[in-house]
């Protein structure tokens, strides 16, 4: 078997070759004829443990709810014929607001890691402008800042209009963070559960056959 781990591309590659084919045909004697729905089985069950592990591991490491990390990792089983299984985590950046946060008047707080601290949230030039809660006409809430420089042109008299002359026209900005596939990606999530799951292929493999051969 072999085993490639990119964490930069947050990608964990398990091959097992013919050996492993042959080990478990020889392990199931006159059975031999099951060994890739034994594969097959132990590929998938080992796929749906690193699902989980992943995203347990993920929400040690990271402030971020569960629930939508969990939607996020989806898994593509084996089947007989092709006993691979893929696990994708999807998701575009998450807005800081989706991990720990506090919005006081004071300035926006956010933390990131769960082996952080809150940290006030300060832009380092211009007016060095703090983050602050905003809801915007969608009705939307998100934690925004003000971006020095920029102003809001195309729609300012409709701005005036609505909220006064001396409404301040600077340009807001939602800030955001990292994905969930950034976070499962990392050395600290995908790299430190590499070695368990080449270990637990191993293990439901041999419990596939173990099953096999009490039927």
């Amino acid at each position: 078997m072999r085993q490639t781990v990119d964490t930069d591309r947050g990608l964990l590659i398990v091959e097992y070759d013919g050996a492993l084919v042959d080990a478990v045909a020889t392990a199931l004697g006159d059975l031999k004829d099951q060994r890739f729905k034994v594969l097959k089985n132990a590929v998938n069950a080992t796929a749906k443990q690193a699902q989980a592990d992943l995203v347990a591991k993920a929400q040690a490491e990271y402030t971020a709810k569960k629930g939508p990390l969990k939607k996020a990792a989806s898994i593509k089983k084996g089947t007989d014929s092709n006993p691979e299984a893929t696990i994708t985590v999807k998701g575009t950046t998450l807005e800081l607001r989706e991990f720990k946060a506090t919005a006081p008047r004071s300035g926006a707080r956010a933390k990131i890691l769960t082996s952080g601290s809150l940290k006030a949230i300060q832009s380092q030039k211009g007016s060095r402008a703090k983050a602050f809660l905003a809801t915007f006409e969608s009705g939307h809430t998100a934690i925004v800042q003000r971006q020095d420089g920029e102003t809001y042109r195309r729609y300012g008299a409709k701005r005036q209009a609505k909220y006064g002359r001396h409404i301040d026209m600077t340009r807001v900005k939602k800030l955001l963070s990292i994905s969930f596939p950034k976070m499962v990606g990392g050395s600290a999530v995908l790299g430190a559960l590499a070695p368990d799951i080449y270990d637990t292929l191993l293990e439901n493999v041999n419990k596939e056959i173990r099953r096999v051969m009490r039927t």
